[in-house]
């Protein structure tokens, strides 16, 4: 992928919940700098990171997602409309439908 890159953006609404949501694409050219601005995000953990508005995720940047699960760092939604559920159901990425889902949750834990 040329020119791939992704944005984060923290609503004021959602981040006393802890959220962000990522958009555009995140690949073996980013996945590093997507690890590191996730753990620079101040806030509770985990964080729940929504991926719903990524346009493309790559091998890297599942590894970058999975690397975070597995430090409890983050929760992930992934609407079911997405253009990377498909891909996310595929490799198995334990993801909620919905921030109000990944909250609900949250709270249940």
């Amino acid at each position: 992928m040329s020119s791939a890159a992704f944005t984060i953006t923290l609503d004021a609404a959602e981040n006393a919940h802890g959220t962000i949501a990522v958009s555009g694409e995140i690949d073996v050219t980013n996945a590093a700098d997507f690890i590191t601005s996730v753990d620079g995000v101040s806030g509770r953990r985990p964080l729940i990171v929504d991926l719903s508005g990524l346009r493309y995720l790559d091998s890297a940047g599942f590894a970058a997602v999975f690397h975070m699960l597995d430090k409890l760092a983050i929760v992930v939604v992934v609407d079911p409309r997405s253009p990377v559920r498909p891909a996310a159901t595929l490799v198995g990425l334990p993801c909620h439908d919905s921030i109000d889902a990944a909250l609900v949750s949250q709270q249940a834990s």
